[in-house]
């Protein structure tokens, strides 16, 4: 702001020259050097992609002034934004942390997870927040007293773990504090820390993280093994790791002295930290310091004073000031205003920019990068000459600001504002790898859907996967399932298509995991969902064979049987488990033991229904048990239960006018919905995980919605985790309670606005989606979507197919339902030499 003039004029440049501090001890949350305390904290990416502009500015405001009520009034903090790279190694330690009995062979799907990741090169974006912790009885001695005081190593180290137990309780406080919303921040752990510390000296080179909750400082000196050299031109230093020789040419920007918008930065499109994942590798240092209410008033007071003085100067000689201080006046007096009312604070700020290349040429054409986006937000930046070496000091972690002249006053919410927290953040921490992030912070995104953590173990079982046709549900929820069998599950997918079997081929080869292959209408699979042989409740027995009774029946016998069948029904239900059956139903009707009125009735239903227990499309409800009939597999692996064969109505045909296959099929489709579910009884201690393709056929009508929104709620109470997969979340939102059911969402590409807004009450709960959402959603090609996590995040996504073999080995359709193979490249992603190595 141009106010920033003004405030200005009476500051006094000055130059810290001297040895970089040294860090004597690093914890988890602080670091200590000779002069001063500092507590860290790491700050998690956020999930802000997709707010709207009302919600940006409401966010941006309550972190300014969370910010301005934890950070220490009078003083310093740092704030730092680094990258790093996510490693698949990292990945594949993970899961040694992870409870539960794996599959056989998890490790070769372990594998390809880690593969992938190294493959895209995911950047990590590390964010570090630290103050300068006041002390009583640690004066500000810096320039060496210390040192000339403490003259032996050892004096030194007791003197830092001394000053750090006298300010921990507070500190502790403060991190605590710090962890609430809307920061979410953590302990920066020290290993964190002291990466952070030693990087800038050997940029390029991949610092270990020491597995320790505390470094002393020869610990910490084995770490800057390497030496920066400023010599070499006055625009760069070059840093050297002294182990493998690695030169980097690095250069600090900072921004001019009226580098800011003349009015505010607005929100969004003024967010200057977060606009750093647009930049490869350029990292920010922040130094600032917070003045409180009293010294804001001050601060600006004095602005204004200078301000005054010239529109008075002007005014005296006859002429006009220049607009920009009369604006600076105006600015200044609405600042003091939001100060007064405690909205907001002033805090002078040092921003640092720092870019590294292999070559001073390629260094050239990345500050001019640099310096060309930042003009698009109207920031002005630039590489000082001749104080390279003190701007690098500065972005040690426990140093000070040793240039002052580039220093900004502004208000707490232009560095809120800048949204160095937000981004795309979704998924776990730990569990399988699934695909990228399509967000502002990139990286690999992991769901353990099936966690067992006490935390998730009261929330929903249901995922609901949605999109329209070739957006690539299908195959997301293959992967899902995939995911779920390396973690020792039991899986059942039901297939109405026919065009899912490559899941089976995958599992068992990838995972060799038992895979049982059913086709529900195939003679042998006669009797097997009969409800009253396979539902242990004996009231849900009675009320499900009902339904699949009457729903065969056409309209006009249905209004007539229902008291005649619920006659026999009861009949039956009073014999032995062993002996009840929808056959001897259908006997009982036939027996003519019904009353004189009834007994026709009952005959011509029992004779229609014989009929129809013959019919391939109601055999597995109605007929006799097959005698080559094989139960579901119970043990850990994957049941494909194929249904293709169904002739369905179209969606929106009057129920009314459906044929007697449309009939038969939607009851065996329903039932068999039921059957599936039910079944994961049977698979005791241990993950359980149903699915459930192609519901878009079944949801426009009643008692295709009764039945998914019996699915999500029955899932939950068996512990049994369900993915249900639709074109149609028009017809999903409306279904009673399915939403509360939830636990997460993957939305696909959505075009129609009813379908958008569909999908954003899924995702978010709202009733309408936002522009910002509108435009994600229209723009999402095979495979990507959005996702909404456990913790109700909401990031862009593309799943990930692991490798070409399994891609080949999935794709349902060659032109539609396949999902793509990486965020990054297509398929010609090489497959480890234990795969088949077809496909390519």
């Amino acid at each position: 702001m141009r106010s920033r003039s003004a405030t200005q004029l009476k500051r006094t440049f000055r130059r810290a020259a001297g040895p970089p501090a040294a860090a004597r001890l690093i914890t988890d949350g602080a670091l200590v050097t000779d002069d001063d305390v500092w507590a860290w904290v790491q700050i998690p990416d956020g999930s802000t992609d997709l707010y709207e502009d009302e919600q940006l500015a409401s966010e941006t405001m309550e972190l300014a002034q969370t910010l301005a009520r934890l950070v220490p009034a009078n003083g310093d903090y740092h704030l730092k934004v680094l990258w790093s790279r996510h490693s698949g190694v990292a990945y594949e330690e993970g899961w040694s942390g992870l409870d539960g009995v794996r599959a056989t062979h998890a490790d070769e799907y372990i594998e390809l997870g880690a593969h992938r990741i190294d493959m895209n090169a995911f950047p990590q974006r590390v964010v570090l927040f630290g103050v300068r912790w006041p002390s009583a009885s640690t004066p500000d001695n810096r320039g060496g007293l210390w040192s000339d005081q403490l003259r032996s190593r050892a004096a030194r180290q007791r003197s830092a773990h001394q000053r750090l137990a006298d300010a921990q309780t507070t500190i502790d406080q403060w991190l605590a504090a710090m962890s609430g919303e809307p920061v979410r921040a953590i302990p920066a752990p020290a290993g964190v820390l002291a990466w952070s510390y030693a990087r800038e000296m050997r940029r390029g080179t991949v610092v270990e993280l020491p597995p320790t909750q505390m470094l002393n400082a020869p610990q910490i000196a084995l770490l800057l093994n390497g030496s920066v050299d400023p010599r070499e031109n006055p625009r760069y230093v070059v840093t050297t790791d002294a182990r493998t020789g690695l030169r980097r040419y690095v250069s600090i920007l900072v921004s001019a002295l009226d580098g800011f918008p003349a009015t505010e930065l607005y929100i969004p499109g003024g967010e200057w930290l977060q606009t750093l994942t647009q930049l490869e590798g350029v990292e920010a240092s922040v130094r600032g310091t917070h003045h409180g209410q009293a010294g804001s008033l001050a601060v600006l007071d004095t602005g204004r004073k200078a301000a005054l003085s010239q529109l008075r100067e002007a005014e005296e000689h006859g002429g006009q000031a220049p607009l920009d201080v009369a604006e600076a006046e105006q600015v200044l007096a609405d600042r003091r205003h939001e100060i007064t009312r405690r909205l907001d604070v002033e805090t002078t700020n040092h921003i640092r920019l720092v870019v590294d290349a292999d070559t001073p040429e390629d260094l050239d054409a990345r500050i001019a990068e640099v310096i060309n986006h930042y003009g698009g937000l109207g920031i002005v930046v630039d590489a000082p000459a001749h104080v390279q070496d003190l701007l690098w000091c500065e972005l040690l972690p426990g140093d000070q600001v040793r240039v002052t002249e580039y220093a900004q006053d502004q208000p707490m919410r232009t560095l809120a504002g800048s949204w160095f927290h937000g981004g795309s953040a979704v998924g776990d921490t730990s569990g399988p790898y699934i695909g990228g992030n399509l967000g502002s912070t990139p990286g690999p995104i992991q769901l353990r859907l099936a966690s067992r953590t006490a935390q998730h173990r009261t929330q929903p079982t249901t995922m609901l996967f949605t999109g329209q046709t070739g957006s690539g549900k299908s195959t997301a929820v293959m992967m899902q399932l995939l995911a779920a069998l390396a973690e020792g599950a039991w899986s059942l997918l039901v297939d109405y298509k026919g065009d899912l079997g490559g899941l089976a081929t995958v599992a068992s080869t990838v995972l060799q995991v038992p895979v049982q292959e059913i086709h529900g209408l195939h003679e042998n699979a006669s009797g097997t969902m009969d409800p009253l042989r396979y539902v242990p409740d004996p009231d849900m027995a009675r009320t499900m064979a009902l339904d699949a009774m009457l729903g065969v029946l056409s309209p006009d016998d249905r209004q007539r049987a229902e008291s005649v069948l619920e006659t026999a029904i009861d009949r039956v239900m009073r014999r032995p488990v062993e002996g009840r059956s929808s056959p001897g139903v259908i006997a009982e009707l036939l027996a003519g033991e019904h009353g004189d009125r009834d007994r026709a009735l009952a005959e011509e239903i029992g004779g229609t229904l014989t009929m129809r227990a013959k019919h391939p499309l109601a055999r597995p409800l109605l007929g006799h048990l097959a005698p080559a009939a094989v139960p579901l597999a119970t043990g850990r692996g994957l049941v494909y239960l194929r249904m293709d064969g169904l002739q369905l109505p179209n969606p929106g045909t009057d129920p009314s006018r459906w044929d007697m296959s449309q009939r038969l099929s939607m009851a065996t489709m329903t039932s068999s919905l039921r059957y599936a579910s039910l079944m994961s009884r049977h698979s005791r201690e241990m993950l359980k995980v149903v699915a459930f393709t192609e519901l878009h056929l079944i949801t426009p009508y009643a008692e295709g919605r009764a039945t998914v929104e019996w699915l999500a709620r029955v899932g939950r109470a068996l512990k049994c985790f369900v993915l249900l997969d639709s074109q149609s979340a028009i017809d999903l939102a409306t279904i009673t309670g399915l939403v509360e059911q939830t636990v997460m969402v993957w939305c696909g590409r959505a075009v129609g606005l009813q379908e958008q807004d569909a999908q954003a009450a899924l995702l978010t709960g709202t009733a309408h989606a936002g522009p910002r959402m509108r435009a994600q959603m229209a723009a999402f090609g095979p495979g990507q979507g959005l996702l909404r996590d456990r913790a109700r995040r909401v990031a862009p996504m593309e799943w990930d197919r692991l490798s070409s073999w399994i891609a080949d080995r999935l794709a349902t359709d060659a032109g539609e339902d396949s999902a793509a193979v990486s965020p990054v490249d297509g398929h010609s992603t090489p497959t480890p030499a234990s795969l088949p190595q077809s496909g390519f």
